[in-house]
């Protein structure tokens, strides 16, 4: 039975006390690795340094790396074992990836652009309601007026 390429995705810590000249060598051991194992490197992502959730090994910072390949299943595990003996990586997430046809794609813009368009429309109705009830109030009368106009009627009972 022949194994089929699959779409995967490793999401990789590097610690944060390391210094950011060292992460293309790092990076570089685990392209070569991949490279070893027949992958073929689709994309490559610097997420940045971020803070850890909790403490690994008394660190809390961590920069972050993504790299999506394509390889044939049973090479993962090989792959993971090297990784899990490299020392320069805190944690990493190997995990099959979902690549999306163009069909899915166009279904995907075309239920954001649905959602916007129904945002868009909800703020106008709500704008139109405020107008609506700006509208229909009735300016408000001073304590003034009102007391002249309580005078007038006691004043007109008074004479009947």
């Amino acid at each position: 039975m022949e194994n089929e390429q699959q779409h995967y995705e490793l999401t990789l810590i590097i610690p944060g006390n390391l210094a950011e000249d060292q992460h293309p060598e790092i990076l570089n051991k685990i392209k070569s690795l991949l490279e070893k194992n027949q992958a073929k490197l689709t994309v490559e992502e610097d997420l940045g340094r971020k803070k850890l959730a909790y403490p690994i090994k008394q660190l809390r910072h961590g920069f972050y790396y993504c790299l999506e390949f394509d390889l044939e299943s049973d090479k993962t595990k090989t792959i993971e074992k090297e990784l899990k003996l490299t020392s320069s990586i805190l944690r990493f997430l190997l995990i099959k990836k979902h690549q999306k046809t163009a069909a899915e794609i166009a279904d995907q813009e075309q239920l954001k652009d649905k959602r916007i368009k129904k945002k868009i429309a909800d703020q106008i109705k709500t704008e139109e309601a405020k107008e609506t009830k700006e509208k229909i109030k009735k300016p408000k009368i001073s304590l003034e007026d009102l007391d002249k106009k309580l005078d007038e009627l006691l004043e007109d009972e008074m004479v009947k």
